[in-house]
């Protein structure tokens, strides 16, 4: 704080910070929008001289000024899966790598994404992430108006007006498949998901597809929700109705590790000996002891950097076209198949 000419105590300004760093007004307010034509020297002198007043950038003044905010709102539909935790935080670092800040909102399914996206674009973010979810037409339609760059992370749309960098799980059910049939099994089960159906579909189809291909007609299929717990009764589920196939693909992680619980806490079976399991995701969780599951991992180092690359440019104005690109994953073999 600092005491103005009636004795009255008044907020530090940029014209302090000026004058104690004996520079501009303008110079200052160049570093504080991170300029490049600020010398390195001159930039740690004023930010110096910030900090030996207390003085603090406006935001919001300088978001008016420059119509960006520096803020880039993140999206997810859902937040229990571990895979989504891992890659919010290297969805962070990269935008913390472009000098700006995340806003996260979660929401669930039961609610309208339409609703929370029109909600987030009054915050006047400089970019959107969504997770795994589908935009309505009428949604998509107001992005390509109002032009917020939009970018839908593990999902893939065609449109120009947008992007969207997803694995290709069509191929990826292939891979499943493949292992699967060259490790001798001869009977398949695939547990799905029953909300993200781009993603449990994709999968699904290419992994039955492939099996067909392969001379096997018949794969066994029961609906899960993307958890621990609805794997876990899945499996369950599918002993009801008969025999258990041999080797058992599940949408993700999660729901191999609850489908290998029952598995072997339930049913008394051995795994692989008596029945196999693949998942997806790859996370930390999988490589554990008791768990050592098959997974497949995503390029997600890969799909964060071009979604880095598309916002970046969008926001900087450059020319840069939407669409969307499919990246290939691999398989981590373990011990449970």
């Amino acid at each position: 704080m600092a005491m103005d000419h009636s004795g009255k105590i008044s907020a530090i300004t940029s014209g302090d910070v000026a004058r104690a760093a004996n520079v501009s007004q303008a110079t200052v307010s160049r570093v504080f929008n991170n300029s490049d034509k600020v010398r390195a020297e001159t930039v740690e002198q004023v930010k110096r001289a910030a900090r030996d007043l207390g003085y603090t950038p406006n935001a919001i003044a300088r978001s008016l000024t420059s119509k960006q905010t520096d803020m880039i709102a993140v999206v997810s539909v859902r937040f229990d899966n571990p895979f989504y935790q891992t890659l919010l935080i290297k969805i962070s670092d990269m935008i913390a790598e472009m000098g700006k800040k995340v806003i996260f909102i979660q929401t669930q399914f039961d609610q309208s994404l339409d609703d929370i996206l029109y909600k987030v674009m009054e915050y006047q973010v400089d970019g959107i992430v969504v997770f795994s979810a589908a935009l309505s037409a009428k949604l998509l339609d107001k992005f390509t108006r109002i032009q917020i760059p939009l970018v839908i992370f593990n999902k893939y749309f065609d449109s120009r007006n947008f992007f969207s960098v997803s694995s290709d799980n069509l191929d990826a059910g292939r891979l499943v498949a493949d292992h699967l049939a060259e490790r001798g099994y001869e009977s398949f089960g695939f547990i799905s998901g029953k909300q993200l159906s781009q993603i449990s579909d994709f999968r699904y189809k290419g992994y039955t597809e492939r099996l067909g291909e392969l001379g096997f007609a018949k794969c066994q299929v029961v609906a899960g929700d993307y958890s621990y717990r609805s794997g876990y009764e899945g499996l369950l589920e599918m002993k009801r109705k008969g025999a258990l196939p041999r080797a058992v693909f599940c949408v993700n992680d999660l729901m191999a590790l609850g489908a290998m619980d029952a598995a072997r806490q339930v049913l008394g079976m051995k795994v692989p000996e008596d029945i196999a399991f693949v998942g997806f995701d790859n996370l930390e969780q999988s490589a554990w002891n008791s768990y050592q599951l098959t997974s497949v991992k995503q390029p997600i180092d890969e799909m964060v950097s071009h979604t880095f690359h598309y916002l970046k440019n969008k926001i900087n104005k450059m020319e840069t076209s939407g669409g969307y690109i499919l990246l290939k994953c691999k398989l981590e073999e373990r011990n449970s198949t």
